[in-house]
């Protein structure tokens, strides 16, 4: 199925959003990345409000259940890396964007605590440890998400290299490996 006029508004919308936050993106720049007028983002979107509001970051799919447990974190990277090759939203900058810019922060917070453990605690095994390390695998997935798209870091090192190493990383975290003391 084509997208739609609309399609296109919000997916430009989550670009920018999650590169640049809320206050710094304008309808204009809306509608030059969607490849429409100003005056047609507007139609099809109401307002830059409602825009913001219509283009929260996108449910994160998941895995695929053929991925091995020892596969995770690397599996993870490599879903960031593509979605940068493919110049598509990330919705782990969202994150990011739409906590610091909420009318309320706490309610924002809230959601995204509710989003993070959804995505990330069926790859955990149940132990004390792990709301610390739900919440420290979800630091090095947006710092990976900055760190790539808003930072534009590592843009000279090849893919396969940071899905290895970033991955190995976040499959410790997954697997336990880390030495959390609780406080």
């Amino acid at each position: 199925m084509k997208p739609s006029s609309r399609d296109h508004v919000l997916e430009a919308a989550r670009r920018l959003f999650a590169e640049r936050g809320y206050p710094s993106v304008t309808i204009r720049q809306i509608a030059s990345e969607a490849g429409l007028s100003a005056s047609m983002v507007m139609k099809v979107g109401g307002s830059k409000a409602k825009i913001y509001e219509d283009a929260a970051p996108l449910s994160l799919d998941p895995l695929d259940s053929s991925i091995s447990r020892s596969d995770i974190g690397e599996a993870l990277a490599q879903r960031i890396l593509l979605r940068r090759e493919h110049d598509m939203s990330e919705p782990w900058v969202q994150a990011v964007f739409r906590t610091a810019d909420a009318p309320d922060a706490r309610v924002a917070r809230l959601e995204f605590d509710t989003w993070i453990h959804t995505y990330l605690t069926p790859w955990f095994p149940a132990d004390d440890d792990l709301e610390q390390r739900v919440e420290l695998l979800a630091c090095l997935m947006l710092g990976l998400a900055v760190g790539l798209r808003t930072q534009r870091l590592l843009s000279t090192v090849d893919d396969s290299w940071i899905a290895d190493h970033y991955g190995r990383l976040m499959q410790e975290v997954i697997d336990g490996d880390v030495g959390l003391r609780s406080s």
